[in-house]
């Protein structure tokens, strides 16, 4: 048995969830640090499409094994997951041009503080569970 089988994908998920949502913090922290520049137009990070798609073709019951990085399409693994940049639109922009909302930006961040503390909380919990196994079995 190797250290790779005695985590799943569900703990891959998880982490690369805290990943991608800690990217989006920066995101966000970079949209508010420039909220009196002008002409700065405010960025979105969006990742929930890839990575859906991508743990869905890493929990697919059959198990295949790409020779080539093109032979399962742009993602075969929840690691693939990247996330875009966008530009965020705010057409009440002020008379500088800058597009940052602050009220939308903290709303913004509260949700992905929560959601990066919920997958952070059930990791911790997997690898309790984990850590739980390994003690128990150990006796």
């Amino acid at each position: 048995m190797t250290i790779n089988s005695l985590f799943d994908s569900t703990s891959d998920l998880l982490v690369k969830t805290a990943q991608l949502r800690s990217q989006k913090a920066e995101v966000i922290a970079g949209n508010i640090a420039n909220l009196d520049t002008p002409g700065y137009k405010a960025r979105g990070f969006k990742f929930a499409d890839q990575l859906r798609e991508a743990s869905e073709i890493s929990t697919n019951s059959l198990s295949m094994t790409a020779t080539n990085a093109n032979h399962f399409g742009r993602l075969n693994t929840i690691n693939s997951a990247q996330g875009s940049v966008t530009i965020k639109d705010n057409p009440l922009g002020g008379l500088d041009k800058n597009s940052v909302n602050l009220d939308q930006e903290m709303a913004d961040q509260a949700i992905n503080n929560g959601a990066y503390d919920r997958a952070m909380q059930m990791l911790k919990s997997k690898m309790s569970i984990l850590k739980n196994a390994i003690v128990e079995g150990g006796k």
